[in-house]
């Protein structure tokens, strides 16, 4: 997977791909080479929402 890092020294927010039992020791952030960053939440999109405007009432 994908993983969300932030930079706990210049801010930077990067991703990584990584396996999951990997250990994040070897991160460096690509701006200022700090090796501290810290994994962060990412939010993501599943897509397109559709919404409308009346509900069904299911009868026909």
């Amino acid at each position: 997977p994908i993983y969300e890092y932030e930079c706990r020294k210049c801010g930077e927010r990067f991703e990584v791909l990584q396996r999951i039992n990997e250990d994040n020791s070897r991160v460096r952030c690509p701006r200022c080479n700090a090796d501290t960053p810290q994994r962060v939440l990412s939010s993501f999109s599943s897509g397109s929402v559709k919404s409308s405007a009346s509900c069904s009432t299911g009868s026909t």
